[in-house]
């Protein structure tokens, strides 16, 4: 996922350092790994040896595999790909910016890239909304576990924009002015991503702090508030995109007044 939005946001020319190659594909073989050790109709996994319980070292059954067998196994793949993700949209956005001349500051990069990668991780918690609770198709659902792989996907956001910040070499070398006006490509990704982005730091925090008592720690209320964030994000991108589309139709009128 990191790659494809690499090779979409610059055409195949970005130059990616090593180490975040890394922790993608260290994110991506976590998931990978997770579902890989369990077993069909809640038959012991692959590496039950010798009488070995579930949840010993590597030894999980069901078709979730470490997914059911340690809780926590969930919440470091959830973090992982949203640091992957961040890292990944954050040397994007810096390298699109050079390329085109942007001077982007390090500042909206880092929020840039910190907003869609929650926002990515939202998404994600509705579809599986839809896959528990409507076709049955997917059992990783609650309140509980829903709420905390926000906070994973928080967490795991700010720490790829934070490590990115630092390491990334580009950023050592960029304009850090900032003067030119935000592109129309980053002022859309924001209006796409900023609902999202708040409605996850919003049940983030209410889970934290108020155990969800802003929401009676009901599933289908924060389903549906996700839900309801996709539905704002795609009005506000669809206003950003008819506002942009006037501008441009004004603008030959304009100068053609200002040439008589």
């Amino acid at each position: 996922m990191a790659l494809l939005a690499l090779m979409i946001l610059w055409k195949g020319r970005a130059h990616i350092p090593a180490l975040p190659l890394w922790i993608g594909y260290s994110a991506t073989m976590l998931h990978f790994i997770g579902g890989s050790l369990g077993a069909t109709d809640g038959g012991p996994g692959p590496f039950c040896f010798d009488g070995m319980q579930r949840g010993e070292w590597l030894c999980a059954d069901g078709v979730n595999g470490m997914y059911h067998v340690h809780p926590w196994w969930d919440k470091l793949v959830h973090s992982m790909n949203s640091t992957a993700i961040a890292i990944a949209w954050s040397l994007g956005w810096r390298r699109m910016s050079e390329h085109n001349g942007w001077q982007l500051s390090s500042r909206v990069v880092a929020f840039t890239a910190f907003s869609l990668s929650v926002a990515i991780g939202v998404a994600y918690e509705v579809y599986e909304f839809f896959g528990k609770t409507f076709f049955q198709t997917i059992d990783q659902g609650g309140y509980v576990n829903t709420a905390s792989d926000l906070v994973s996907d928080m967490l795991g956001a700010g720490l790829g924009v934070l490590f990115t910040h630092f390491y990334d070499p580009m950023n050592k070398t960029s304009d850090r002015s900032g003067q030119l006006a935000l592109p129309t490509q980053v002022t859309l990704t924001n209006n796409g991503s900023i609902p999202l982005m708040a409605i996850g730091a919003i049940l983030s925090l209410d889970f934290l702090l108020l155990s969800g008592g802003l929401v009676n720690a009901d599933y289908d209320l924060i389903g549906q508030l996700m839900l309801g964030s996709i539905f704002v994000s795609g009005f506000m991108v669809a206003r950003c995109l008819f506002q942009h589309s006037k501008a441009k139709k004004t603008e030959p009128s304009e100068q053609l007044g200002m040439s008589s």
